[in-house]
């Protein structure tokens, strides 16, 4: 079983819920279900795009929190070359 936090941003608001699924298909279906059955928090916010636009994503959630690994790079690690080189 995994866990999913959907995000969604429509009518000027914005509403986040957490579902549990064996896939990313029955996923988008527990948000359904949540989402008639008041299971979700709600404020106020639009992402900037207006009232009469939306936007749903949803992530794959590992052990409760997204996946970021903070230990994967260390501090001042270089990315990419230069386009520019003094000297």
């Amino acid at each position: 079983m995994k866990q999913y936090r959907f995000k969604c941003y429509a009518a000027g608001l914005f509403f986040t819920s957490v579902v549990n699924a064996a896939d990313d298909e029955k996923a988008v279906e527990n948000f359904a279900q949540n989402l008639n059955q008041g299971l979700y928090s709600v404020e106020r916010g639009d992402l900037g795009r207006g009232s009469k636009r939306y936007h749903i994503t949803y992530e794959e959630l590992d052990n409760g929190t997204a996946g970021v690994n903070i230990e994967e790079t260390g501090a001042r690690v270089q990315v990419g070359t230069a386009s520019v080189s003094a000297g």
